[in-house]
């Protein structure tokens, strides 16, 4: 009985598709299957090199939510949030419509359209062999003024980052360009930097801070500017620059930041976290 049963449904099944009827038919079963593997691909972007994996939230401010590398998620949260001018709260980049062109799986080109400007940003993942335990992430902007008025952009970025549990992480600015954050699981340092076209120094502003003191002010609808702490912690702490940009019209501002990353074991990670400010501080001393 079972037999015939599949013998009968796969006679209708090929009668369909043998008319007009069955081919209209078969074609919007199709469209319907492609529209929904669209809408789930386009709700999130994946970066990945050797191992390295960020995913990319990029219908919501969850922005970047998880880098893993050899197999451990070190992030919760890296996004971006934009104001333009000094009244009116601020906005997070994923609420302008959007492109996302992956070139390979690990180089990303997006851009975000605003009504007076254009963003775009150009991402560049660096894994290295399992068990490596480091990877980069490099992130060069460009803010172009499209309106006739000069404009004044103010460009934050917001990381939260998970390095471990108790007593939790501690952040750590060194200067005004650069941070690093330590905890049990690895170090992250970043630093950021103007890479030509504003003729002003970048990023303008900081915070570290703990969850969620930042992201609340950034979302209270209220315009913000980073209050300039230099550390938080130890607990689940976050941190934050901000760029403020004067541009002409017509004209554009550059930027660019990298997030180095180390996951080694435990008992080393305080001596890498110790290790990078260091080499900084060495370096500015040496100019």
């Amino acid at each position: 009985m079972k037999a015939n049963c599949v013998r009968g449904r796969a006679q209708i099944w090929r009668s369909l598709a043998s008319n007009s009827f069955g081919s209209v038919f078969f074609s919007l079963v199709f469209l319907t299957l492609v529209v929904a593997s669209t809408r789930a691909v386009m709700g999130q972007v994946v970066l990945t090199e050797e191992n390295s994996t960020i995913n990319i939230v990029t219908n919501s401010q969850a922005g970047m939510n998880s880098w893993t590398i050899d197999g451990k998620n070190i992030l919760d949260q890296q996004w971006f949030w934009y104001r333009v001018g000094s009244s009116g709260g601020q906005s997070s980049l994923d609420t302008l419509p959007a492109t996302y062109t992956l070139v390979d799986p690990s180089d990303l080109n997006a851009s975000f359209t605003g009504s007076t400007f254009v963003v775009s940003a150009t991402l560049s993942l660096s894994g290295s062999p399992s068990g490596d335990g480091t990877s980069d992430l490099s992130i060069q902007f460009k803010v172009k003024n499209t309106s006739g008025s000069p404009i004044t952009f103010h460009f934050f970025e917001y990381s939260n980052f998970v390095l471990g549990g108790p007593p939790g992480d501690t952040v750590q600015f060194v200067n005004s360009n650069a941070v690093s954050q330590a905890g049990n699981l690895g170090s992250v340092f970043e630093n950021a930097a103007a890479t030509g076209g504003s003729g002003f120094s970048a990023p303008m502003e900081h915070e570290a801070n703990v969850t969620f003191n930042t992201l609340n002010n950034l979302n209270s609808g209220s315009p913000y500017t980073l209050n300039n702490a230099t550390n938080a912690g130890p607990g689940d702490v976050t941190w934050a620059f901000e760029w403020d940009l004067p541009i002409a019209a017509g004209a554009s501002s550059q930027f660019s930041k990298n997030i180095s990353v180390v996951v080694p074991e435990p008992s080393t990670v305080m001596l890498v976290g110790l290790g990078m400010i260091s080499a900084l501080t060495l370096r500015r001393r040496k100019h």
